[in-house]
């Protein structure tokens, strides 16, 4: 059953998303207010289960249906201690990170929650989906989540949330049979209840223990936990290395903070006689800017910072590395869904990473970051292809070109000084960019900078 925020009880499907919308003209999402320091609820510290992690590690069983949990930590970055930022900001996952494929160029589909969960479960990009044109997105039951088909075919599917947004009614949750918000969640909250890793773990282990009971042979389980405490307002915690008190440096100790709880979930799951047949995912839904391009926060853009993410991958039969081919979330609804044993879908324009977690080559293919207009946010697009990308704006009228080797700040834009390069990347651009469909939003949202009459 849905925990309801404290706003939100009593008010209808419509009202429910439009309070969540409305929020936003007074700051909600990603507010500027200074919090006030709340020292009691930061010192705590994660308990280590037993057996440790290395003890925990089973053979690979034989070939078969896994449990998949995936693990989203909201804002995080790509640049982290294991690719070479100075700061010990996430010292479990640094430590699990060797044990892992390890993506150093992974994409997010777009560049905030609302745009990039949701495609990250349907396995499609955000402009083909059926939802309205709201900032805080609805996604309507044509489209078919990967928690969907995990459930018909007879899986348990469970999830579990810290944010106001992933409520039933913005249709984010669809095919989970179980997906309760953290009590005390609320829009703007900026008190000690915004610290909520902690819970979401004890959360998470509650539910994959009530699911376990009922695995079989052949039900396996989805599970999908997402992590807020990063995500702004950036809250310091007591007891926890100090980088600071810039906003970057606070943003570092919320990451430490949520890294020894996630590697407590992590450690918790491989320990259980189900953790050996299980595969995990953690990776973000989107990045974080700190001024990079004048930018903070999240949306509005898709420089690297906003939606470049680290992306580990753990489970049965992989061999571990580091694979630095760019990759999109467009695959992980694929690969999830091989995982648990489910049909193929062709239609799907990702691909399963199966191939190449259990050794393969990893071949290069595009990435494509997509962010269609919604009511604050004008049309955007990448194309991310070995080190050149190409950001599209203004209905693909405006181009920017980097090439990430040699500017990995995206600084220095190449469309008007490398002909050779721009007209490469344009014809590959457009070739891809055609083959998403458009889907118009429903709704009576105004799209930001969309020509008249126009619903994408």
């Amino acid at each position: 059953m849905v925990t309801e925020s404290a706003c939100e009880t009593d008010a209808s499907r419509v009202g429910k998303i439009a309070a969540l919308n409305v929020a936003l003209w007074v700051g909600v999402w990603g507010c500027d207010a200074r919090p006030e320091r709340h020292a009691d609820a930061r010192s705590v510290v994660a308990p280590r289960p037993e057996p440790s992690l290395a003890a925990a590690e089973k053979p690979a069983p034989e070939k078969g249906p896994l449990n998949v949990v995936v693990i989203l930590i909201d804002g995080l970055r790509y640049d982290m201690p294991w690719l070479g930022y100075e700061r010990p900001i996430a010292p479990w996952l640094t430590a699990f990170e060797p044990r892992t494929v390890s993506y150093t160029r992974a994409y997010a589909l777009s560049n905030m929650t609302a745009r990039s969960v949701g495609a990250l479960l349907a396995g499609r990009y955000p402009s083909e989906l059926h939802r309205d044109g709201n900032f805080f997105t609805t996604y309507y039951p044509e489209n078919v989540f990967v928690s969907e088909r995990a459930r018909d075919a007879g899986h348990a599917t469970l999830c579990a949330h810290a944010h106001a947004y992933f409520v039933a009614e913005t249709g984010i949750t669809q095919g989970f049979e179980t997906c309760p918000l953290l009590g005390g969640t609320r829009l703007n909250n900026m008190s000690k209840d915004n610290i909520t890793s902690a819970r979401m773990t004890e959360l998470a282990k509650e539910l994959l223990s009530g699911a376990a009971s009922k695995l079989g042979p052949e039900r396996r389980l989805f599970a999908y936990f997402h992590y807020m405490d990063p995500h702004a307002p950036y809250l310091p915690h007591a007891g926890r290395p100090s980088f600071g008190k810039r906003p970057r440096d606070l943003y570092d100790q919320e990451i430490h903070f949520t890294d020894e709880w996630v590697g407590n979930l992590i450690e918790w799951v491989l320990a259980q006689t189900w953790g050996g047949q299980t595969a995990i995912v953690v990776s973000s839904d989107h990045g974080e800017g700190f001024a990079e391009h004048g930018f903070y926060k999240h949306g509005y853009e898709v420089f690297d910072e906003m939606v470049r993410v680290p992306m580990l991958i753990y489970a049965p039969g992989i061999r571990s590395r580091r694979i630095e081919t760019p990759r999109s979330h467009i695959d992980l609804a694929p690969t999830i869904m091989e995982w648990l044993g489910l049909p193929r879908d062709p239609g799907l324009p990702g691909r399963s990473l199966l191939p190449e977690l259990e050794g393969g080559a990893a071949e290069e293919r595009p990435v494509i970051v997509d962010l269609p207009r919604d009511r604050l946010q004008d049309r955007r697009r990448a194309l991310i292809e070995g080190h050149l990308k190409l950001i599209a704006l203004n209905d693909d009228t405006r181009f920017l070109l980097f090439d990430l080797k040699e500017d990995p700040g995206e600084k220095n834009d190449l469309v008007a000084t490398r002909k050779d390069l721009r007209e490469r990347a344009l014809g590959r651009y457009r070739d891809l960019s055609r083959k998403i469909p458009l889907e118009p939003v429903r709704g009576f949202a105004e799209l930001k900078g969309a020509p008249p009459g126009r619903r994408w």
